[in-house]
């Protein structure tokens, strides 16, 4: 099963074809399809929400993690029989982008903090969510 089938078969009011698809976001209370879902010639899984979900939350909500997004390598490591697959590779814009995001999460709490405002509960949450995804995103980068 290829990722963008798996994917599909997950989603709710799914439409379309030819390699491009909506349906609800299953990251959000979604009552029409927000989600759009587009499969690329080398078979990644792209994804936006037009409520404004970003692509981690999605995927995660389906029990499923980046890698997930992207068909199985086919090569091997080195020239030893019997090694074990490469695992797909994230690519540098996709971690960049997740990290900008997270980033200014923490620049607006950085700011508030500096204008004297009291972070809630809610935002050291957030807080905490961002930390996790930066520090994910350097995992998945190998660095």
């Amino acid at each position: 099963m290829t990722p963008v089938e798996k994917m599909l078969g997950m989603l709710t009011k799914v439409k379309g074809r030819n390699g491009s698809w909506t349906a609800c976001c299953p990251a959000h209370n979604d009552k029409g399809p927000s989600l759009a879902i587009r499969e690329t010639e080398d078979g990644r899984v792209l994804l936006h929400c037009f409520a404004g979900c970003d692509t981690l939350s999605v995927v995660q909500s389906l029990g499923m993690d980046m890698g997930d997004l992207f068909p199985a390598r086919r090569e091997w490591v080195g020239e030893v029989q019997g090694a074990k697959p490469v695992k797909a590779a994230f690519y540098a814009s996709d971690l960049l982008r997740i990290i900008s995001f997270e980033a200014l999460v923490v620049n607006i709490c950085a700011y508030d903090m500096s204008q004297g405002k009291k972070i809630s509960q809610t935002d050291r949450e957030r807080l905490k969510v961002a930390q996790q995804r930066i520090e994910e995103a350097i995992k998945y980068a190998n660095v």
